[in-house]
């Protein structure tokens, strides 16, 4: 009898729990099924929102008008105006930037001067920052939070403003030639450096004509870079600068190391046709204020060639230090460092104003 009943009790119990099994198998099935639903469900909505982002660009955004006699073209697309627009001229000067390169690349293989590298890289540097004042929104296109923008600039005020450039720099090119054969070494040096900085911004400047499709010879601009290069390496070559012995030390080394940083020589002893002697007297004033140690530090460069004075310089730094006075006269020297690095050293030794 006690085996007769329990028979129907294990019954019921494995009833029981086979039932609660295929309760949790139908719940985890489906779970299963609803889960891969969302997931179809999801990708069909963001392939829809894709598509219809898509199909919402206007035609003329898909296919962008191409530059032409007449103008140039550039667009994008912003949270706004002022976005969009900029956005656009960008791309304005990125298509320009692809006709300039095309139209250099063979000048770059005819010349492998690294200085014809380096008004390339230039041009890249400086293509974007093309001020287009001529230009104006021609399409614009509102489309949910974007704001599709094209924009014109007009082909012929752009070529004439670089042309100016081109005419400008090149007079002063014109002009600071005339003075080089009357300079003095330094003077001449400073010419010279000056000239190379107007002959590669027109050389910059007739790169983005030729890209914009105006004639320009731009081999000749390119040969008398070359030119003023080589007289201010030779010049360079010649120059020499010796300090005179009295010269503070501290002071002496700063100018020295500025010196070298130009790669113009220095020599040990006195002498020489191209040789600058220069002389640095200098003067310090000390004191305390609100217990910070002060130091005033004025400093005379004269700069002698062919027992003539060709440049001086009268300037004065200063500096503070809560330690010691000698710690306020090292940051004294700091601050004549700063000087340099802002104004050039031979600025600050008088050799150009």
């Amino acid at each position: 009898m006690i085996a007769t009943a329990e028979a129907p009790l294990k019954n019921s119990i494995s009833n029981s729990i086979f039932l609660s099994k295929a309760k949790d198998l139908f719940r985890a099935d489906s779970l299963r099924s609803f889960v891969a639903l969302g997931v179809a469900v999801l990708t069909l909505i963001t392939s829809c929102a894709a598509n219809s982002h898509k199909a919402s660009e206007p035609s003329w955004y898909l296919s962008p008008k191409q530059n032409n006699s007449e103008n140039f073209y550039g667009i994008s697309v912003g949270a706004n105006l002022e976005e969009a627009t900029k956005a656009a001229l960008a791309d304005a000067a990125a298509r320009l930037m692809v006709s300039i390169s095309s139209e250099s690349t063979s000048l770059i293989e005819e010349d492998s001067r690294g200085t014809n590298e380096e008004i390339r890289q230039q041009v890249r540097q400086n293509i974007e920052k093309i001020d287009f004042s001529n230009f104006r929104v021609s399409r614009s296109e509102k489309s949910g939070p974007e704001l599709f923008v094209e924009v014109e600039i007009k082909r012929d005020p752009f070529i004439r403003d670089q042309k100016e450039k081109t005419e400008f720099a090149e007079k002063q090119v014109s002009d600071l030639e005339k003075n080089l054969s009357s300079a003095n070494p330094i003077q001449k040096r400073v010419s010279l450096s000056k000239i190379l900085d107007l002959e590669k911004q027109i050389i910059l400047s007739s790169r983005i004509l030729a890209g914009a499709g105006e004639g320009t010879n731009l081999k000749e601009k390119l040969n008398r870079l070359a030119f003023f290069q080589n007289q201010f390496n030779q010049l360079t070559d010649k120059i020499e600068f010796y300090f005179e012995i009295n010269s503070a030390k501290e002071i002496a080394q700063t100018i020295r190391t500025a010196l070298n940083k130009e790669k113009i020589k220095i020599s040990n002893s006195r002498g020489g046709a191209n040789q600058i002697i220069i002389s640095i007297k200098s003067s310090a004033k000390s004191g305390e204020i609100y217990g910070a140690h002060m130091t005033k530090l004025q400093i005379d460069f004269t700069n002698i060639s062919g027992g003539k004075t060709v440049a001086s310089n009268l300037i004065e730094v200063t500096g503070s230090s809560s330690i010691s006075e000698k710690e306020s006269y090292a940051a004294a020297i700091k601050s004549l460092e700063e000087k340099i690095s802002e104004q050039g050293i031979l600025k600050v030794i008088g050799v150009i104003n």
